[in-house]
């Protein structure tokens, strides 16, 4: 019999990024927000790319965008352009997964609003707690960092330890940090920046963001065919520089490369000493030691800032590039499979009575 194959999507509201269970993924930029009634025939299009796939595991946080009225309105705007999706492509009505920990069908997911709205954070982290939990045995922290976002989640025992479910709780805790490597303005991390020596307060406009910040001091590569910035303008150092200069007043007839970098660097500090500040907090809150392990994920790992004695498990080390990077889509299909088959198994075997009540039982606790 062949091997079933689970695709996991992450609808975000700029992005939406697929992996399945053999480790094929695809990130597509969708700006939801500026075209939602598109998405049926987006995801549709690049289902297509999984022609093989027999299950779809799924999970956002596009039901954020400011599109809809309310979290409910997109939740159910998402789930129904994703099943829709699904059935022009032949595939079974697709599992969405819940911060309670379970997979909700699409019924359920529209009842159950506030379990299903940003929910690939708490996909991830209980897949990272289980898959690594012999290498945190005392427990850890997951640090995703994402190109708008940041994720701090807590682990021990192979669980998730916080209570937090919703955005604003975590906000609170300091378990969701608002800042990213890509889309995150300039003008939304400092006040003023050192120029020639004196502070100069910052224009409070998006003229650059931290992907120019991550460029000019090479973190991200450039592409000049890439216009998705502050300005429209290409991706380059040449214009990462203007438009950094931009937050002083300044443009690039003032400013120099090596000028350009040194601004960089300031905010890149800040944006370290933020995750770093946040992440000292959340093991006090936890009992966990300060060299506690860290699981990374996301491709802006030059934000965390680590001592030596830290041990850090990366996940582009342990699943490659593509799949760190689409990490939460990956985490919620190998979460399905996982549940799927045992119910599979346990459902074509029972024979015994009290085995099928069990079976019953752990599929009333992981599907709804």
């Amino acid at each position: 019999m062949a091997t079933e194959i689970t695709l996991g999507v992450d609808i975000g509201g700029a992005n939406l990024k697929y992996a399945d269970t053999t480790g094929r993924t695809r990130s597509v930029e969708f700006p939801l927000w500026l075209k939602p009634d598109d998405l049926a025939v987006q995801l549709a299009s690049d289902l297509q790319s999984f022609h093989d796939v027999n299950h779809i595991a799924a999970t956002m946080t596009g039901e954020l965008a400011d599109c809809f009225l309310d979290r409910a309105i997109g939740v159910d705007h998402i789930v129904d352009q994703l099943c829709r999706a699904s059935r022009k492509r032949g595939l079974p009505e697709p599992n969405f997964y819940g911060v309670d920990g379970r997979f909700h069908s699409a019924q359920s997911a529209r009842q159950n609003v506030d379990e299903i709205a940003a929910s690939n954070w708490h996909a991830l982290a209980s897949f990272v707690a289980d898959e690594f939990k012999s290498r945190i045995p005392d427990g850890g922290l997951l640090v995703d960092i994402g190109s708008t976002t940041s994720d701090l989640v807590p682990l021990r025992g192979g669980s998730v330890l916080t209570n937090s479910r919703t955005d604003f709780d975590r906000l609170a805790e300091g378990s969701l940090v608002y800042l990213g490597g890509d889309r995150t303005p300039v003008c939304a991390l400092v006040h003023a920046l050192r120029y020639r020596n004196q502070d100069v307060p910052v224009m409070r406009e998006v003229f650059a963001t931290m992907q120019d910040v991550r460029l000019l001091i090479g973190f991200v590569d450039a592409d000049a065919s890439d216009c998705r910035t502050a300005d429209g303008k290409p991706r380059d150092a040449f214009h990462a520089r203007n438009r950094i200069a931009r937050m002083i007043g300044l443009d690039h007839r003032s400013v120099t490369m090596d000028e350009a970098k040194m601004l960089a660097n300031q905010v890149h500090d800040v944006a370290r000493a933020m995750i770093g500040n946040t992440l000292d907090r959340l093991k006090n809150t936890y009992g966990l030691a300060a060299t506690s392990p860290i699981i990374l994920s996301g491709h802006c790992g030059d934000l965390l800032p680590v001592g030596g004695e830290c041990q850090v498990v990366s996940l582009v080390e342990c699943f490659g590039v593509d799949v760190s990077r689409s990490a939460p889509a990956y985490a919620v299909a190998r979460l399905l499979m996982q549940r799927g088959r045992a119910f599979g198994r346990a459902t074509h075997h029972a024979r015994d009575p009290r085995q099928i009540t069990r079976t019953k039982a752990v599929e009333r606790k992981y599907l709804i």
